[in-house]
């Protein structure tokens, strides 16, 4: 289905003032596809970390989702700026390196920021999937409605060696899913083509339909390794918010390669306290190692176990240092309802 959007001229009377920051518009979980989907816009969900680029005389700011500074790991998106020909202009998206195959890899991306040592003499590849505008060339976007946004964005035709509009389409919701899921991506990310632009909300207007679970869960100790990783970690006491404490999750071991399980220890000991730091939860009867709860980590899982609330065949996927712990609450999976 295509649907035709009437762009706005250019105002040179536009005088709305440049943000200095924004928090990105957040997505809600869903269970299933929404009804009715010749009113939502699908695109693919990408692995990678959120990131707002601040275009402006010249230069590029990349800001991640808790505004934290990108800016200085990613020197190939300065030439965003004369690609877009000096206008000023803030865009949303998602930053992922890219394998071989041409796939995004949440692993290398891990690499890419520091996050993780390694041998690698190569440069890790890197794009920015641009999805949304919210201003341009003095003129905040953030009141209109998506799928004008959208039209804006694609006519700046935002395609380079670094960055890339990826196609979205209006309806086909499901034929999406399925592609996305036979090639290896997580699953689709929908938006309704009224909706406005909400800084740090989760309004239900943008949803996310994914394959498998994931979930960002708080750091809050460790248990010591024993047999072939003895000396090290053997597995992360992992946890989440909820009315403003930090219940325990589970335990998570795999994962994690002997580089990450050094870089975990690295970054881990100077947050060591002695204390019991989990406020609910039934911890596991074995010697304990706890820490400040201010990291956060990515685990892809089974499912949340129904006796006993915590993770199932849990497998550690990076940190997430554009995630701020305070903010992590469980995301269970509501069925979606079209009028919510």
């Amino acid at each position: 289905m295509v649907v035709e959007v009437q762009r706005k001229p250019a105002d040179v009377r536009a005088s709305d003032p440049m943000p200095r920051a924004l928090a990105p518009m957040l997505v809600q979980l869903a269970h299933e596809l929404p009804e009715h989907d010749e009113d939502w816009a699908f695109e693919p969900k990408w692995d990678g970390f959120r990131a707002l680029a601040f275009v402006n005389k010249g230069k590029v700011r990349v800001s991640s989702r808790n505004g934290g500074d990108f800016t200085g790991h990613l020197p190939e998106l300065q030439a965003l700026a004369p690609a877009l020909g000096g206008r000023p202009a803030v865009l949303d998206g998602e930053l992922v390196a890219v394998r071989e195959d041409g796939l995004p890899s949440f692993e290398l991306l891990q690499e890419r920021m520091g996050l993780e040592r390694t041998s690698r003499r190569e440069p890790i590849p890197i794009m920015l999937m641009v999805f949304d505008l919210l201003y341009l060339d003095g003129r905040s976007l953030l009141p209109e409605k998506y799928v004008q946004r959208r039209s804006e964005l694609d006519a700046l035709n935002l395609n380079g060696d670094f960055w890339s509009t990826p196609p979205m389409c209006i309806g086909q919701g499901a034929a999406l899913y399925e592609s996305s899921c036979h090639i290896g991506l997580e699953g689709v990310v929908a938006k309704r083509l009224n909706s406005r632009y909400e800084p740090g909300k989760r309004s239900g207007a943008w949803i996310k339909v994914k394959r498998r679970h994931r979930q960002e869960l708080v750091i809050g100790g460790w248990i010591p390794g024993e047999g072939n990783r003895t000396g090290r970690i053997g597995g992360l006491l992992v946890g989440y918010y909820e009315g403003g404490k930090l219940v325990y999750g589970g335990s998570v071991g795999t994962g994690m390669t002997d580089a990450t399980l050094r870089h975990l220890r690295e970054v881990l000991e100077p947050l060591a306290c002695s204390n019991n730091v989990f406020d609910g939860g039934e911890l596991p009867p074995w010697q304990l190692r706890f820490v400040r709860p201010q990291l956060v980590c990515e685990v892809e899982f089974l499912e949340w176990t129904k006796r006993s609330g915590q993770l199932r065949h849990p497998s550690f996927r990076g940190l997430r240092p554009d995630k701020d712990a305070r903010t992590v609450e469980r995301e269970d999976l509501p069925r979606w309802h079209p009028a919510d």
